[in-house]
Order: C-alpha cells, then structure tokens, then sequence
C-alpha cells in the first residue's frame, strides 16, 4: 500500500456536496475534503491538488512540498500522506483531512509564486471558524451523537449477550479480533458476523475430537441480536472454561491462519468489504507469534 493510502482503512459515514464543495466525515470522526472541494476553495483546478497528493511521495521534496510539509507538521499533523482512498456510492474519492486542506490552502493563500485571492478569503474565514466545524455543519454531523453503524451494533451485541459463571462464548471470546477489524474497515452488521462462521468451524472441531470428554458439555444458550436484525435470536453453544485454553490455540493455529483469511475472501468476492483491503486486514488481526 502507498504511503498515500495510509495503513488504517476509513470508511465514510457522511458525504455531501455543499455548493458544491465535496467533503464528509470518516468513521473515527475525522472530517475531510474531496480533492475537487479542496480545489474549489483554493481557486484552483482540481488537476493540481490531484496530482500533488497522488504524486506526493516525489513532490514533497521540492519547494512547494516541503513548505506544505512544514505547515502540516506546524498543526502536529502528519506529512506521511495527504489523502486517504475511499469509496462513496461505487465512487472513489480522495478524502483530504482538516489538518492537510488547511496546510494546503494556506499554501494557496499565501505561499504560492501567484496566491489566489479565493483560497485568500476562504482561508481566513476557515480560521475563524476551522474547518473541522465548518465540514459538521454542512454535512449535519454531530459527533456527540452520531455513533458508526458497526461499533454501535458491536456494542449493543456486546451488552446483550453476557455468559454464566464458568463458560464462555465464542462472540464474547472474538471481541479483540471484531475491534481489530471493525478498526481496519470490515463492516459489522446482520450480514458480516463472523463470530458464526468462527463458532461454526469450532463446533465441528469440538464434535470430532470429542472435546465433551476432556472438558465438560457444552451447553445451548440464549444469543440476543439487535431489534433491527432480522435474526431471531437462536441459541448459541456456550462451553466450560476449562476448554478455553484448546479454543485460543485453535482461533491462533488453524481460523486465523487458513478459515478467517476465507470468509474474508468470500465476503469481498460479493462486495461485502469495499472499505478493506483484504491483505491488510488479515495481517492485522494476526497475533504476536514468538
């Protein structure tokens, strides 16, 4: 992946095109503008903020990219990349955080060899009201309020499924991968669970080699959804902490290696993934193997 592209995967939760400026907020809250907005408010053609944050990796080391550089790392952002790739409705735009349209169009306003009097006047109107404000209020997002779909379901699944004293849940046991995940853009919602295909897999890894005689039986217990989920809450299989150890090694040597990097292919085979890169996301939820 480019350095442009960043490591974590965003998605869009708002995207609008206020007089016709482009621009949203991503799922961790961060606004942004599209290339063509940030043009539009720098009074320049969108071709040369295109190519100055697609050819970024070689621009930043001349005049006008390191001073760009400067103002950015002068806000404690970071220079590392401009855009973020992200596609809205099977579109694919370039989403420009705060802190590097600023930079930019303080760069237009004030740096350049011919300033423009547009990116001029937007910019001190933008200080006064920052641009982070100013991108909430065009697209209507309140961030107090305005939760992405999939932590809100994971949470509310979280709350709705506690375990007895002496079990434990394959969802229950899946919370790290799920946030790892969720994190590097999987959707978590009534169609994308892979806490099923997980339980699934190790239902029939418990029945073959008969881990009832080792550990104890496992036990049908209620499994709650969401009240928008069209699921109706079936029972899921629970089972005896004893067998924890067995499951970890199991979710560690064999789903994660070979069954997780499956369902994922699957998924994004049916366009169920258009905000992960496969690769990256399987990578990440890896753990540390000494």
């Amino acid at each position: 992946m480019s350095s442009q592209q960043m490591e974590i995967q965003l998605s869009s939760v708002t995207h609008k095109t206020p007089d016709g400026v482009e621009m949203g907020v991503m799922s961790d809250g961060t606004p942004y503008l599209g290339a063509r907005g940030l043009a539009t408010l720098c009074g320049i053609a969108p071709s040369n903020i295109i190519t100055l944050i697609k050819d970024w990796d070689e621009l930043k080391h001349r005049s006008r990219g390191k001073k760009i550089t400067e103002l950015i790392e002068a806000q404690e952002g970071s220079s590392i990349g401009l855009y973020i790739p992200i596609k809205v409705n099977g579109v694919n735009y370039h989403a420009i955080n705060d802190i590097n349209c600023m930079a930019i169009l303080e760069y237009y306003a004030f740096e350049s060899k011919t300033p423009s009097e547009i990116a001029r006047n937007n910019f001190r109107s933008l200080a006064r009201l920052s641009l982070r404000t100013f991108i909430y209020e065009k697209t209507g997002y309140d961030p107090s309020t305005l939760v992405p779909d999939s932590w809100r379901i994971f949470h509310e699944r979280m709350t709705l499924n506690e375990v007895p004293s002496g079990f434990f849940s394959v969802f229950e046991e899946m919370a790290s991968l799920l946030v790892t995940s969720i994190r590097k853009g999987m959707p978590f919602d009534n169609k994308t669970m892979p806490d099923i295909s997980v339980g699934q897999h190790w239902g029939r890894d418990w029945s073959d080699k008969e881990y009832n005689k080792t550990f104890g039986e496992r036990i049908k217990h209620r499994h709650l959804f969401p009240d928008d989920f069209p699921q109706k809450n079936p029972e899921a299989w629970i089972y005896p902490v004893e067998a924890l150890g067995e499951f970890r090694k199991w979710m560690d040597g064999s789903y994660l290696r070979v069954k997780f990097p499956s369902y994922l292919a699957n998924k994004a085979k049916k366009g169920a993934l258009p905000n992960s890169e496969v690769k990256a996301l399987i990578e990440a939820v890896q753990p540390a193997r000494l």
